[in-house]
């Protein structure tokens, strides 16, 4: 119970950055930017970069207990996550593609053309996240392995050296150049998964916190910058960027280190949606989407492809419809969520146990 208190702040930074995830992709759903409304569309993508930090924030909360933790056991590390990750987003997946094809019943085509698009990530789009911190848990054993040995100087260096690389590429990517710097090993999402171990481990100052949310602030406001007045598109605004970069860094230092008093008030809420705060990830896509079927074309409802005029609703009042649904999808999804936790969890028990019986 105690460990669960002390952690409570990080499950809270958990639970934004799926709400924010929800919300993004409710976007995509509710009608936001009028046809020609100028002002409406630069909102829309100031605040779609504000919730697209929530990739970068789950991999920094992913990776920053993964590395601390590891104990050295290989085998069994894999194969916890295979059960807790592996199995269900395998279930999940088979459920969005019986959805959509399976009402010509389970053929052997079908069958070939699940395990082809399940080994492409094709079946539900946002999955890719769980595809990408895959390729991090192969090398959690080595990395935890390599920082624990690494003193604060060589992290500090190690982060800038990330930094300015990154900068660099996208200087490549923004001016049309060939990129040939291309082996840097921590050019991917793998920085994120590291960065949040990184800055917890420097032991930061309360003093130096707060300019690392300060310069997360600035980076924001370049971010907004480039997205609502710059001439050139920079392709890597949303994921390797180091405003973005900076901008998750400052969430997750503003919400870990600042945040502990609010989430210990509401510990055991959080605690509670943080522990099937996976399944709500995975099955928020149905639920939005059932959602928006349910209301396209009820009057007053700005959902994209809707039967009525929507050109004269107000921009504001679009904001408190798309923000509404977005937490009435997440309250959905969570209580999917709950059947799914409890009806997996004896399985996941047996399967946890059976490998650690297997192994001992």
């Amino acid at each position: 119970m105690e460990k669960e208190r002390q952690l409570v702040h990080y499950n809270l930074l958990k639970i934004l950055a799926i709400f924010m995830v929800v919300a993004v992709h409710m976007m995509q759903e509710v009608e936001l930017v009028p046809l020609g409304n100028e002002g409406a569309f630069r909102l829309h993508e100031v605040v779609r970069t504000v919730l697209l930090t929530s990739n970068g924030l789950f991999f920094m909360v992913s990776g920053r207990f993964l590395l601390e933790r590891y104990d050295g056991k290989m085998g069994r590390f894999y194969w916890k996550r295979l059960v807790k990750i592996g199995i269900p987003v395998f279930g999940a997946s088979l459920f969005y593609y019986t959805y959509v094809y399976g009402r010509n019943g389970m053929n052997p085509q079908f069958w070939k053309g699940f395990a082809r698009d399940f080994l492409q990530s094709r079946i539900q789009g946002y999955f890719w996240f769980v595809y990408a911190l895959a390729g991090f848990y192969l090398a959690v054993p080595f990395l935890a392995r390599m920082f624990s040995s690494m003193g604060k100087g060589e992290k500090k260096a190690l982060i800038g050296i990330s930094l300015a690389y990154f900068f660099v590429q996208n200087l490549y990517q923004i001016f049309g150049l060939e990129m040939v710097l291309t082996a840097y090993p921590f050019y991917s999402w793998i920085f994120y998964c590291v960065w949040g171990y990184l800055l917890d481990s420097l032991e930061l100052s309360p003093g130096k916190k707060k300019l690392a949310i300060l310069a997360g602030a600035g980076a924001f406001l370049v971010s907004s910058w480039e997205t609502c007045f710059w001439g050139r598109e920079n392709p890597a605004l949303h994921n390797y960027s180091v405003t973005m970069i900076l901008m998750t860094g400052g969430i997750y230092l503003a919400v870990t280190s600042f945040g502990k008093a609010a989430a210990e008030r509401f510990s055991k809420g959080i605690q509670f949606v943080a522990k099937r705060s996976f399944y709500l990830y995975l099955m928020h896509g149905i639920t939005q989407f059932m959602l928006s079927a349910r209301l396209k074309g009820r009057a007053g409802i700005p959902l994209q492809g809707a039967n009525m005029p929507l050109g004269e609703m107000g921009i504001w009042v679009r904001w408190v419809w798309w923000l509404g649904l977005s937490a009435v999808s997440f309250v959905l999804a969570l209580s999917v969520g709950c059947v799914l936790e409890a009806a997996y969890r004896p399985v996941a028990g047996r399967l946890l146990g059976a490998g650690r019986r297997k192994r001992g």
